[in-house]
C-alpha cells in the first residue's frame, strides 16, 4: 500500500532573519524519510541553518523519520542553526515525549512561536558578544 507523504517550503523574513519553513504530511516512514531528507539536505548546502519544520498535517512519523530529523538537529547546530518543530498532534508529540526527543529538539504550539523563538534566540546571541567577560582578578 502506498502511502502518502508531501512537504512544501517556504523562506520567510523574521526581523531580518531568515526562517526556512517546511511543512510535512501524510506518512514519514522508511519508504519516504528519504524525500525529506534530501530536502532538508539541500536547505543546509544552501547554508540555511535556521529551519522550522511544520507537522500539522503529519498522520505518522517511524524511527526513520526521527533519525532524519535528529542527524539535521546536529548539523544545523554545528552551524549554529537550529531545528525547531511546530504544531504537533498530540498523538506525535507524545511519541517525541515518550522518546525523550523532546529534551533535545524544541517544540511549539504553531510556526509564529517557533519564529519567535529565533528572534529571541538571536538577540540572546547578539547580547553574549557584546558582553566583555570579566577580569579573572
Amino acid at each position: 500500500m502506498f502511502k502518502k507523504f508531501d512537504f512544501s517550503s517556504t523562506t520567510e523574513q523574521v526581523d531580518g532573519i531568515s526562517v526556512q519553513i517546511v511543512k510535512i504530511e501524510g506518512y514519514l516512514d522508511s519508504s519516504t524519510f528519504r524525500q525529506l531528507k534530501d530536502h532538508l539536505q539541500s536547505l543546509i548546502d544552501q547554508e540555511q541553518y535556521r529551519i522550522i519544520v511544520e507537522f500539522g498535517r503529519l498522520n505518522y512519523i517511524s524511527s526513520a523519520g526521527l533519525g532524519v530529523l535528529m542527524g539535521m538537529l546536529h548539523e544545523v547546530r554545528d552551524n549554529d542553526g537550529d531545528l525547531k518543530l511546530a504544531n504537533m498532534s498530540n498523538k506525535v508529540r507524545n511519541l517525541f515525549d515518550m522518546l525523550g526527543f523532546s529534551r533535545l529538539i524544541r517544540i511549539y504550539d504553531d510556526c509564529e512561536a517557533a519564529k519567535q523563538a529565533f528572534v529571541e534566540d538571536q538577540e540572546r546571541l547578539a547580547h553574549k558578544k557584546t558582553v566583555l567577560p570579566e577580569d579573572d582578578y
